[in-house]
């Protein structure tokens, strides 16, 4: 328990209870995408996503996705065995993480005088989530309180904070492709193939997966291939 205004407030802890595995497709960064992608294939699951919210791109002749929507497999997230999450110590996507704080809305600020793309999302406590349902009481009390948030739910909240810093991230470095004139991008929706934000960012720049980390799932994946080839 947490203390607010000198009255206690229950901490969020999550009942690893399966139920939000199986309410609707999630939204991932481009990145996740291609990290998921390949650790079905080590798992031999049958992964399916769909490209999100994309721009063309007149140079290259493509669409570039910024986010990709993960599809569930007979209703359920194709990693969940039971309750149980089969990525959880390998790579849990970050809005898995946040969750139950998770964006209500993702706008993507593209500023084609400026050539820049900005993204600003709007965060909400999902009343899906059981436990936050027997909190509500105490968190719609406490509402106007800024850190409420922060106290309720804290690994969820920097998990939320982690997400957004990782898609501005990969927008900025598209961004300065932009102003370089290495791309010239337009929000008009194109009949072209479409290619993931992060692997065509990595063509420009090789240390893209060290910047987020990604080096370290690598291993991860490695030693979940020993595993299941033992």
């Amino acid at each position: 328990m947490r203390c607010i205004m000198g009255e206690e407030i229950p901490v969020f802890k999550c009942p690893a209870c399966g139920l939000c595995c199986t309410f609707s497709p999630v939204s991932i960064l481009p990145h996740e995408d291609v990290v998921l992608g390949i650790i079905a294939g080590v798992l031999d699951l049958p992964y399916k996503s769909q490209p999100g919210y994309t721009v063309y791109d007149e140079i290259s002749g493509l669409n570039i996705a910024f986010s990709y929507i993960m599809e569930l497999n007979n209703g359920r997230c194709v990693f969940l065995s039971g309750v149980r999450c089969l990525v959880h110590n390998v790579y849990k996507p970050l809005i898995c993480r946040s969750y139950p704080y998770v964006p209500r809305h993702v706008k993507y600020n593209i500023d084609e005088r400026g050539r820049y793309i900005l993204a600003t999302a709007d965060y909400g406590i999902s009343l899906a989530c059981p436990i936050v349902r027997r909190d509500r009481g105490v968190l719609e009390k406490y509402s106007e309180n800024p850190g409420l948030v922060i106290r309720y739910m804290k690994r969820e909240y920097e998990a939320a904070v982690e997400m957004e810093n990782a898609r501005n991230l990969l927008l900025g470095l598209l961004s300065k492709l932009w102003r370089e004139g290495l791309v010239e991008l337009s929000t008009g929706k194109r009949n072209a193939p479409v290619v993931n934000l992060y692997e065509f960012l990595r063509k420009y720049y090789p240390d893209l997966p060290n910047m987020l980390n990604i080096d370290k799932v690598v291993e991860k994946i490695k030693l979940l291939e020993g595993e299941v080839n033992e």
